[in-house]
């Protein structure tokens, strides 16, 4: 008797619970939004924040090539120069080709 009464009251459980389950929002992507246009928009945001990151990178290892200049370094000072360089260059490159096909 108890395994029969345990039987109805899950399946009481699941009966009631059903119309809860129904009334649950869907995430953004399932609402009828364009799936393209939302990965779209995170994509750009995610190679505007990785560009943004390499680009003060770039420019802080340059300054950092100016203080060696500035304190009679040069060799060392022309090597973070070029690389900030380099950096920015490249960095630049993958957000314009990052930006076409976006």
């Amino acid at each position: 008797m108890k395994k029969v009464l345990f039987a109805v009251l899950c399946l009481a459980a699941v009966w009631f619970a059903l119309p809860a389950e129904a009334a649950v929002t869907l995430p953004n992507y399932a609402q009828g939004s364009s799936l393209t246009a939302t990965a779209q928009t995170k994509g750009k945001a995610v190679t505007d924040f990785i560009s943004l990151i390499v680009a003060i990178l770039a420019i802080i290892g340059m300054l950092v090539g100016a203080g060696y200049f500035a304190v009679g370094n040069g060799e060392k000072g022309k090597m973070f120069v070029v690389g900030g360089v380099i950096a920015l260059l490249i960095a630049g490159g993958v957000y314009g080709i990052a930006a076409m096909f976006i």
